[in-house]
């Protein structure tokens, strides 16, 4: 179906029906919304904050693979 046929269905609805077809259409975007702003939550780190996240993670990952090589 295209969004033509879609908008000329609603058209064809009565007035209530429309009322409650724009509320299920509200409702569905805003769960979309809500999906999305908790896709775009960000940390931020300064610069402090990311070298020693660098140096403790490739310390414990040198640490692990030594033991595993012995």
């Amino acid at each position: 179906m295209t969004s033509n046929t879609a908008y000329e269905v609603f058209l064809a609805l009565s007035n209530e029906e429309r009322e409650k077809f724009l509320m299920l259409i509200t409702k569905h975007q805003a769960s979309i919304s809500k999906k999305l702003s908790k896709k775009r939550n960000t940390i931020d780190f300064n610069k402090d904050d990311a070298i020693k996240y660098l140096i403790e993670t490739i310390f414990k990952k040198s640490k692990i693979q030594k033991h595993h090589s012995s």
